[in-house]
């Protein structure tokens, strides 16, 4: 099963109303542009909403310069407090810290070194980081090379390929993000196309109450077809 590649304009109608818009105090454009400032980002995104990010991010930037020497040295409990907005505060100030003092000690502080490295061995070395599993280190892949390489899957776009039918209950990290790639037309919508797909999954594909009759994929989803929904 193909994206219908006719359903882009209405992918596009719907959604870009959510696309993110940056604001002078989160200043999303320079996290994007800094890899160990997207790191930390989508650290404090884990298991958290995208407000809450934003939140935990701003509280950090207003305490710390946000770079490996400083925070590999910050106080757990001080970090902690400053990311509080964005929860699991102590988990994630651990990561942080720990993630800051492996790239200050085998990088000499700059992350930069690691994505300068022959693009297959980028992302087995950003795993070897504690705290980035395959999601972060693709957020980190996919802003240098584009999502039609490094497609990145969480819970949402987990949710969205299942209820499809594009793969089963089952499947990898590894499989979701093959059969997504196999599954969008990202050599016509590229990076763009895969976040329209992606707020569609967030705000339509609801975990809890999928709006299936405003779906613009109903006709194609084995959950909405499974769940009895009118056309």
């Amino acid at each position: 099963m193909k994206f219908p590649k006719e359903l882009i304009a209405e992918l596009e109608r719907k959604y870009s109303g959510y696309w993110w818009k940056d604001d002078e105090e989160l200043n999303y454009d320079e996290i994007v542009a800094d890899p160990f400032k997207n790191l930390i980002f989508t650290i404090l995104s884990q298991n958290t909403s995208s407000n809450n990010t934003r939140r935990a991010y701003i509280s950090l930037k207003k305490k710390y310069h946000i770079e490996p020497n400083v925070l590999s040295r910050a106080d757990p409990k001080e970090l902690s407090k400053a990311i509080r907005p964005g929860g699991l505060q102590n988990i994630k100030a651990e990561r942080i810290i720990e993630v800051s003092r492996l790239i200050v000690e085998n990088y000499g502080g700059d992350l930069g070194k690691i994505l300068s490295l022959p693009k297959e061995k980028v992302r087995e070395e950003l795993k070897k980081l504690k705290g980035v599993g395959d999601k972060t280190a693709d957020v980190l892949m996919s802003s240098i090379f584009g999502q039609r390489e490094y497609f990145v899957v969480d819970t949402h776009m987990m949710r969205i390929a299942r209820r499809l039918g594009i793969v089963d209950e089952r499947a990898s990290y590894e499989d979701v993000q093959k059969s997504l790639k196999e599954f969008l037309p990202l050599d016509v919508g590229g990076d763009r196309l895969a976040g329209l797909f992606w707020l569609l999954a967030k705000y339509t594909c609801d975990a809890k109450k999928p709006k299936c009759l405003e779906c613009i994929l109903k006709d194609f989803c084995k959950y909405s077809k499974g769940q009895g929904i009118k056309r």
